[in-house]
């Protein structure tokens, strides 16, 4: 099994940082933090030609969340930055979710 320490979330959003949403990523979990970085910028750039606001960031992760489910939260910032946590669940699914009370997404 492939070592994962890295995953990269995409945000877009249509009005500012209100109306927000995760945009599928090119690779989902990388190898290391700096595959991931190396990709973040091109990849918010291409965000950026749909959204009127495109946010990236490059998230650290335990190997072992990929075996088991994970909490992915995001929450765009006051200062318009893009905050990533991934969180152990004991839930059967992986979530992803915005951190400011809107509904969750389950895959």
């Amino acid at each position: 099994m492939e070592h994962i320490a890295a995953i990269m979330v995409l945000v877009g959003c249509m009005q500012g940082g209100t109306a927000c949403r995760e945009v599928p990523t090119p690779v989902v979990g990388f190898e290391t933090v700096e595959e991931c970085h190396e990709l973040l910028s091109p990849s918010i750039e291409e965000v950026g030609k749909v959204f009127k606001g495109a946010y990236g960031q490059c998230a650290e992760v335990d190997p072992a969340l990929f075996v088991e489910a994970a909490t992915i939260e995001w929450r765009i910032t006051p200062s318009r930055q893009l905050e990533v946590k991934v969180i152990a669940d004991d839930s059967p699914y992986v979530v992803a979710t915005r951190t400011d009370d809107k509904p969750k997404l389950r895959n």
